[in-house]
């Protein structure tokens, strides 16, 4: 059959990126939902530093300060958390699961469920449309956080395959079928010749590559900041163990190596407190 042969080789070409795509996007949700887990443990982490600041005599005033500021940054994020798993919650009742909002009937690839997409939700901080991702309503966080890795236009709230002729009308490869029997026997391209079908591929597998590149520069920039939180808060672990070890609660009693550890320990949870409002652009 004529163009037979172009037509197998761009749908295997294809299959093939939609593959290396699907990987690369299933490991940076992992690494999301991790960078989340370890801000979670850093929020304990300065809650720990704070109860020791506040019961720390005659301490010097600028690290009352620090506190203040580091509770601000703290609370800011518990708040945007919280008003994530409410909405989440409310939604789950109206839609039957804030997943399910976000995952595209017959498309071949499972959205990820709550607790990945309010990591999403929460790293990158905002929807395609500039609205805080974390004011939306529980679906509408899943459905702006797919939207970003697949593409940047959000899903409508019911789901299901976007119509018409061009592949790319479909949002993003989060959404797309994979390989050539799913597009043929999805009605997509079934009428098309071989030509036509091999072309269409092509143009999809460049999309496809082009998302696929776009997300590992995502976990590159998601791995960096998840090891930050993790190298500071391992450090500011360690010093405040020492500190209540000492068993030392007056500033006045402390000796050099106390004071210069308490300022490494303080320098430290500032630092990582900025880190949990870091958004990846």
């Amino acid at each position: 059959m004529l163009n037979a042969g172009y037509k197998k080789e761009a749908l295997a070409v294809l299959d093939r990126a939609n593959k290396e795509y699907q990987n690369t996007y299933e490991t940076t949700i992992k690494n999301i939902s991790d960078l989340h887990q370890k801000r979670l443990e850093a929020v304990k982490t300065l809650k720990g530093v704070e109860a020791y600041i506040q019961n720390l005599a005659n301490k010097p005033k600028e690290y009352e300060k620090i506190v203040s500021e580091i509770v601000v940054r703290r609370n800011k994020f518990e708040s945007d958390l919280k008003m994530l798993e409410l909405e989440s919650k409310k939604a789950d009742k109206v839609s039957g699961g804030v997943a399910g909002a976000g995952v595209m009937a017959g498309a071949g690839v499972a959205a990820f469920g709550p607790t990945a997409a309010m990591a999403v939700a929460m790293t990158f901080g905002t929807a395609s449309t500039g609205t805080a991702i974390a004011t939306l309503s529980g679906a509408a966080a899943t459905n702006a956080a797919l939207a970003w890795l697949g593409g940047g236009a959000l899903l409508a709230g019911g789901g299901g395959m976007a119509a018409g002729e061009t592949l790319l009308t479909l949002a993003g490869p989060v959404g797309w079928a994979i390989g050539g029997v799913a597009l043929v026997g999805g009605g997509i391209l079934a009428n098309s010749k071989n030509k036509k079908i091999a072309e269409k591929a092509e143009s999809s597998t460049r999309a496809v590559k082009r998302e696929t590149e776009r997300i590992k520069e995502v976990d590159v920039k998601v791995v960096l900041l998840r090891k930050t939180t993790v190298s500071l808060n391992r450090e500011i672990v360690q010093l405040i163990t020492a500190m209540l070890q000492s068993g030392l609660n007056d500033y006045k009693l402390f000796t050099e190596d106390n004071k210069n550890n308490l300022r490494k320990m303080m320098n430290s949870a500032e630092a990582l407190s900025k880190k949990l409002g870091e958004t990846v652009s």
